[in-house]
């Protein structure tokens, strides 16, 4: 009788050891690490859908305007040894292409990445949506600014752009670098110093002391652009006819990653025409990496950015050897 009820209460707390340490463990299957430098005011709705969407319980760490990509990307580098995050959803495409060759990615073909053109699909990475740089002023100009390559006139100055060692601004200048080579892109940064340019922290900075007359011209991201224009500033978008850039967005799988399937479900939802769509949706200044060629793509924030459509498609394998090559010299003109 006694071994009898003793073994019932055995079996009762087995049972429920079971059932609490399954359910810890059901808890715990569904998790991801997310490193995110999409704007987090941006980013965090797509996440809440993604989870929705996915059944995942996404863990989000997001970074400063002003280090961003750069930021995240030196923090999963110093993680190698010890991986924390999952999966790297950036903002700009040149810290993606950089830990790819330095081996921090894992190797994945999404079936959702196959729809994208060629150009913005690696080994390790896939697009998602992409931004402009673009030419701000205050007011209309009596004269035409036709590129930012004419930014360099003292005439012209003051001039704003963000800090080239980190986010897009980083990208901008390694396509310029790419398209023209390196020579002439730094003597165009010298330029452009020497013409009393003001280097702020980020692209929202440059934004905003176009707007309130501080600059002159900024250079600055197509949804910083928009951010501005829906606050009701005083903000001009140049329609420069060539040297523009896009910048686009991509995600990627972490090396070693502590989720490696929760990596791919999460992967193939971010990367998915639908996320892209959401993207574009939510956050005004960013253009599908899908429709390039449809004028519709270009109308964002009750603005035409058509004179985009024709940005050179740049040649992506360039960029890290690009970057190396410009870096240290950028760091020296602008100390």
């Amino acid at each position: 009788m006694k071994k009898s009820f003793f073994f019932s209460i055995f079996s009762l707390c087995l049972c429920a050891s079971v059932v609490f340490f399954s359910a810890c463990q059901t808890k715990t299957d569904n998790r991801v690490v997310l490193y995110c430098s999409v704007d987090e005011v941006y980013a965090k709705p797509l996440i809440k859908q993604l989870e929705l969407q996915t059944g995942l319980q996404i863990d989000a760490l997001f970074d400063t305007e002003a280090t961003k990509t750069a930021g995240l990307a030196n923090r999963i580098r110093a993680e190698r040894a010890r991986g924390r995050a999952d999966v790297f959803w950036s903002s700009a495409l040149l810290q993606t292409l950089l830990m790819s060759e330095e081996g921090l990615l894992e190797p994945y073909d999404s079936l959702n990445a196959r729809d994208l053109p060629p150009q913005f699909r690696g080994k390790d990475w896939a697009g998602v949506g992409t931004r402009a740089r673009v030419l701000v002023t205050r007011t209309p100009q009596s004269f035409d600014v036709a590129t930012v390559a004419h930014l360099t006139g003292g005439s012209l100055k003051p001039v704003g752009i963000s800090n080239v060692q980190f986010g897009t601004a980083s990208d901008w200048a390694t396509t310029l670098a790419s398209r023209w080579g390196t020579p002439k892109t730094l003597h165009y940064f010298r330029a452009l110093k020497t013409s009393d340019v003001r280097v702020l922290p980020g692209n929202g900075d440059v934004a905003r002391q176009t707007a309130q007359g501080v600059l002159r011209f900024g250079v600055t991201d197509s949804d910083d652009y928009l951010a501005l224009q829906r606050q009701g500033k005083s903000l001009v978008l140049m329609q420069t006819d060539k040297d523009n850039v896009l910048v686009p967005g991509a995600v990627s799988i972490l090396k070693n990653a502590p989720h490696p399937e929760n990596a791919k479900k999460l992967f193939d939802a971010i990367v998915s025409a639908q996320n892209e769509t959401a993207l574009t949706k939510q956050m005004p200044g960013v253009f599908s990496l899908r429709r390039l060629n449809q004028k519709s793509n270009w109308q964002s924030g009750g603005v035409d950015f058509s004179f985009l459509m024709n940005t050179p498609r740049d040649n992506y394998a360039k960029w890290p050897q690009t970057w190396r090559q410009i870096r240290e010299p950028l760091n020296q003109i602008f100390r």
